[in-house]
């Protein structure tokens, strides 16, 4: 969640006392619509190949916070959503935007954040005025350092150019390519333990048994199942038959679900930091393993989704590592409750198979933590909105 992270960002922007590629300093909202349609296709045609920011509330001049609590033209995100939906751009796609207003200074600060995307170039295919300004049909903007193009004007030839290839991946390494092209399983097709992108075959990606982990010793996640027998697979991403990636995959509950194994990450609240009370398994939602988990998952099969429901209740999915980040440093900070949440859990899971009572125990320690950590973090997420 970036907006976890925003206040810093948005303060340390306004330190700068400069303008930049992918931010741009307002005093108050638009008054001329088709000034803010302009600035938000620039935003968004930027090429620095990231969010951007329009932030109202600061002096032209002198970049002092100046707010808009009493701004007559203050804009909410719905009305922003709407104005864009209002407009004709090519084959329907718009710039996505957020808004969020922060307390900087003790004033109130709009910032309207301009999703990066790969559908550049955004533009028009019908003009749109508001008295003598226009923003003109077919024309390409974007913006360079800090400064947009012209209203009555294209981009440079260059510009234009990268826009198209950011379309279309060209811009992007070959392994983001296939984590790109991963978000559309129609342009994938399966051979034997094999798929490959019907556009681009040399994207593979494949999957094959460890021989000495066909059936190996369960994940505390496999018990959340109906099934807790687990086996493995190693996953390979693979570009003209150069591995790019390589991942454990576990086939859990029957070998009904497959998934990345998640990543392990540990709590301690004590004075010994070296040996952890407690783990949990995480993804986030921007990370290759969860991409290929995404992919591997048949949304159609009944069986699967009842799988990847109880498997999500003891593994927490983060919108990105400053939300896990954010995240763990909340949990500690409400540690009483964490561990009061936890002991109300206490006993369940008599059917777990263990070598001992030590490793019993720490099998359903882990799936209790999973699931208190997922509900502090429906909790931490309703603080943060």
């Amino acid at each position: 969640m970036r907006g976890i992270n925003l206040d810093e960002e948005i303060k340390a922007l306004i330190f700068s006392e400069r303008e930049d590629d992918y931010w741009d300093f307002k005093q108050q909202h638009h008054t001329n619509k088709a000034d803010l349609l302009h600035d938000i296709i620039c935003m968004a045609n930027n090429r620095v190949d990231r969010d951007a920011y329009i932030i109202f509330g600061i002096a032209d001049k002198n970049f002092e916070v100046v707010g808009v609590e009493n701004d007559e033209n203050r804009r909410n995100q719905q009305m922003f959503i709407d104005f864009l939906k209002a407009q004709k751009f090519v084959s329907g796609i718009r710039p996505r935007v957020e808004m969020r207003t922060l307390m900087l200074a003790g004033h109130e600060v709009d910032v309207l954040i301009v999703k990066n995307s790969t559908d550049t170039p955004y533009f028009l295919t019908d003009r749109y005025s508001d008295g003598s300004r226009t923003v003109r049909a077919n024309h390409i903007y974007t913006r360079v350092g800090d400064t947009n193009t012209d209203i009555d004007k294209c981009a440079d030839i260059n510009n234009i150019e990268y826009l198209w290839k950011k379309r279309f991946l060209l811009t992007r390494s070959p392994f983001e390519q296939i984590m790109k092209r991963l978000e559309n399983k129609d342009e994938w097709k399966q051979d034997g333990d094999t798929y490959y992108n019907i556009y681009n075959p040399e994207f593979t990606i494949t999957l094959e048994f460890e021989e000495d982990r066909r059936e190996a010793r369960s994940e505390f996640y496999a018990y959340a199942m109906t099934n807790s027998s687990t086996m493995y697979q190693m996953l390979s991403v693979k570009y003209f038959g150069t591995q790019l990636y390589g991942r454990q995959v576990a086939l859990l509950d029957s070998a009904q679900y497959s998934t990345p194994v998640p990543e392990w990450e540990f709590f301690t609240f004590g004075e010994y930091k070296s040996n952890p009370e407690y783990a949990m398994k995480y993804f986030t939602k921007d990370s290759p393993h969860y991409i290929l988990n995404e992919f591997l998952y048949d949304e159609n099969s009944f069986e699967q989704g009842n799988a990847r429901r109880r498997f999500l209740e003891v593994v927490l999915l983060f919108e990105d590592i400053i939300e896990k980040d954010t995240f763990m440093g909340y949990v500690h900070y409400q540690k009483d409750i964490f561990l009061d949440k936890l002991k109300s859990l206490e006993g369940g899971y008599s059917w777990i198979e263990a070598s001992n009572n030590l490793e019993r125990k720490q099998i359903v320690t882990r799936l209790h933590t999973g699931k208190v950590l997922n509900q502090m973090l429906f909790e931490f997420r309703d603080c943060n909105r």
